[in-house]
């Protein structure tokens, strides 16, 4: 009886602890996919409004075509939207301030120039 006693007690401390955790971790999940969307739709949200007041030959084809893959893969895919120009620089420095403000780091952002080779 002591060991069947035990045993039970055992199994719903352990039932009250992972299960728990268990959900939480689904909920983690849950939440992050709906941030990552969440982001997703923001960055796309400033970059129209931004790109409506940069002068319309500042961006090369390039450096469009990558952030378009990056908001095609919505917003999860690492690709380097490089900017090469002042204006491309000037929108992914405002880009980055106005994301950053909305909670988004700077690991989620598609401005970075690949190095050769890598």
């Amino acid at each position: 009886m002591n060991r069947y006693f035990r045993n039970t007690v055992f199994g719903i401390m352990l039932i009250t602890v992972v299960l728990p955790i268990g959900l939480s971790l689904m909920h983690s999940n849950a939440h992050s996919a709906s941030w990552r969307e969440t982001k997703c739709t923001l960055y796309q949200t400033h970059r129209d409004d931004l790109r409506a007041k940069a002068p319309s030959d500042g961006f090369s084809p390039a450096f469009d075509q990558q952030e378009a893959a990056f908001v095609a893969s919505g917003c999860t895919e690492r690709v380097y939207a490089c900017p090469q120009t002042k204006a491309e620089l000037d929108y992914a420095n405002l880009m980055s301030v106005v994301m950053t403000n909305e909670g988004a780091t700077g690991s989620f952002l598609p401005f970075g120039c690949k190095e050769p080779g890598r």
